[in-house]
């Protein structure tokens, strides 16, 4: 008798669903694909017992249609692509027609809708496997899709599943990930009965990510976007400054065609932007958004569509890179109370009306799909309820007659956000210049602190004179000359390497001079690298940088063998000596990029210590 036989149609599509549906986290990603793919622009988000028991998405998209309805959930099913090339021109999330088969083999679907076109609406339940007949009732606008008792006929699948709480928290980092690439639709998310999450519609995607990074205690000051436009695509970049930073690169997030994706070499482009904006071991919190043709991006790689082939992925890679670097701004960290951190980022009408502050409260209202009038939402404006008009409320009130009119606003706001940038720095470094430094005093043998206007300052005096030192060498004020000569010996690549870019050294104050193969000499240095000629001697025997980077990695490494050290103790001449220097750079960082001064306000230590007055 043979060995090999056809598996039962229903363990076969439990063992395809393995490669689609591995939590209730999945179940909400393929729900939300379908939602958004349908136009929705309110979606509602429903979990009990962390997805396991049920997980409910409500939009108000157009619907299904009830033919297509009956069809709906059989396997390879799909209204998104028709004809063999068009897998290569998918311009909707979903595409496989694998995901509501997938879920229907695990669990009990229940598909509710109301087609927008027939005027009707339907019902489909599939439990398990089993399909029942579709029924002529369902909700009054939109689509229900509900999952309930995921993995029950499979226990070794539940088994692997996580408590309610925590797959409730991953299916929360599920929607806040989606929600990101659509700011123009409402999310909502309820746990257990409880409201946990509510992002209102956006004017831009940098109002859509300040809904998450607040949470982490980012200002919007701190936060600024890019936008790039290319013939074939377009980049939209939401990026913390120097500012902000943290030791992962969990928020580097990258978007593609509003898919979130696992894509290493937009990280590193990013990474390369900030270049030695960030101290090493940090990374920046950024979001990129690329909208590329749909000719250009292969998507049908992973069953999670987490992956993607780019084919210009290189031109996009360098135009990442570049407007990263040349958009993003050095800022002197602040450190500031819980309520300066709101008033700075709270966006004001100038009627008053309105105060936002997006948190994780928010107010009971309607279901997306319910006809009654829905509630003005609640805002909590620091201890004040106020009920306030939404999106689509205030923008009834103006009709604009120009057709270009958006497009002239958003100049017209571009300008002056630039101005207003512009006269902002010029006011605060003419304050800066003109304020006198009260030199306080040293703290851990390793800060420097100042008075400074109404404002505090800690400076790191390590890295503070590390810089002050690589100026002066950049000016090459001053050539020592050896009375005794030191001589080096190198192997032949580097001897090779020195006949060619001996200049350099040349260029940069110390006089090299070759003896014979393999044997050199120093005659001269800076006069401010005296002390240090080992550590000189050991980076032109093992240096074999190019022109710009020899420069820069020789005095950053002279500037820091000769800087005062942590540790050491600082006179006030040296310490005021040191302030004076600080405060007339361009930009207060150390050669190697980490900015090592930290501003105090008076009215944030005020309201620190609870003083009102």
């Amino acid at each position: 008798m043979g060995r090999i036989n056809l598996l039962d149609p229903l363990l076969s599509s439990r063992i395809a669903a393995g490669e689609v549906i591995e939590r209730p986290q999945s179940v909400l990603r393929e729900f939300l694909d379908n939602s958004l793919d349908a136009g929705s622009d309110d979606i509602t988000v429903i979990i009990e017992g962390g997805g396991i028991d049920k997980l409910e998405v409500q939009d108000n998209g157009k619907g299904i249609n009830r033919e297509d309805l009956s069809l709906i959930a059989t396997r390879h099913a799909t209204s998104k692509i028709h004809k063999p090339d068009d897998l290569y021109e998918i311009n909707t999330l979903g595409f496989r027609g694998e995901a509501l088969y997938s879920i229907s083999s695990v669990s009990k679907l229940t598909i509710s809708s109301f087609d927008s076109e027939e005027k009707n609406a339907s019902t489909l339940v599939i439990d398990n496997g089993k399909r029942y007949p579709v029924r002529e009732t369902g909700p009054e606008k939109g689509t229900i899709c509900t999952s309930e008792d995921l993995f029950l006929d499979i226990p070794a699948r539940r088994s692997f599943l996580k408590r309610a709480s925590t797959e409730s928290n991953l299916c929360r980092t599920l929607l806040s990930s989606k929600a990101l690439a659509f700011p123009n639709v409402r999310f909502t998310l309820k746990v257990d009965g409880a409201t946990r999450m509510q992002w209102p519609k956006a004017a831009d995607y940098k109002e859509r990510v300040m809904m998450l990074w607040r949470e982490y205690g980012i200002s919007s000051a701190d936060v600024t976007m890019l936008e790039e436009k290319e013939e074939d695509y377009s980049i939209t970049v939401v990026a913390g400054t120097s500012a902000v930073k943290r030791s992962d690169k969990k928020e580097i997030r990258i978007y593609v065609n509003s898919r979130p994706v696992e894509e290493f070499s937009m990280v590193q482009a990013v990474i390369y932007g900030y270049g030695e904006l960030l101290p090493g071991g940090s990374y920046p919190y950024a979001c990129v958004f690329i909208n590329d043709k749909s000719e250009m991006v292969d998507f049908n790689i992973h069953p999670a569509k987490k992956e993607v082939k780019i084919r210009n992925k290189a031109d996009i890679h360098h135009t990442l890179s570049t407007m990263i670097k040349r958009g993003i701004e050095r800022k002197i960290p602040e450190i500031k109370s819980v309520r300066q951190f709101y008033l700075d980022d709270a966006e004001r009408w100038e009627n008053g009306a309105k105060t936002k502050y997006y948190g994780t409260f928010t107010p009971q209202q309607s279901s997306p799909i319910e006809e009654k009038k829905e509630e003005k939402p609640v805002i909590y404006n620091h201890g004040r309820e106020e009920k306030i008009e939404n999106f689509e409320d205030r923008s009834s009130h103006y009709t604009p007659k120009d057709p270009d009119w958006l497009k002239k606003a958003k100049e017209l706001k571009a300008i002056r956000e630039k101005a207003k940038t512009e006269s902002a720095i010029k006011e605060e470094k003419k304050s800066v210049d003109e304020d006198e430094i009260i030199y306080i005093g040293q703290a851990f043998d390793l800060f420097l602190i100042c008075q400074k206007g109404d404002s505090l300052y800690l400076v790191d005096q390590h890295a503070a004179h590390e810089r002050i030192l690589y100026d002066e060498l950049l000016s090459l004020n001053t050539v020592q000359q050896l009375l005794v000569p030191i001589k080096i010996e190198v192997d032949d690549i580097t001897d090779d390497f020195l006949d060619r870019n001996s200049y350099v050294y040349t260029k940069l104050g110390i006089s090299l001079l070759k003896d014979k193969k393999g044997e050199w000499e120093i005659d001269a240095i800076p006069a401010v690298c005296r002390g240090i000629e080992k550590e000189i001697v050991d980076f032109i025997t093992n240096a074999k940088s190019d022109e710009h980077e020899l420069e820069q990695e020789l005095f950053a490494v002279m500037a820091c063998r000769k800087a005062i050290k942590m540790g050491d103790k600082v006179d006030k001449w040296a310490a005021m000596s040191i302030l004076e220097k600080v405060f007339q750079m361009e930009e207060p960082c150390c050669p190697h990029g980490r900015t090592f001064l930290v501003k105090i306000t008076k009215q944030s230590l005020k309201e620190m210590v609870g003083r009102t007055k």
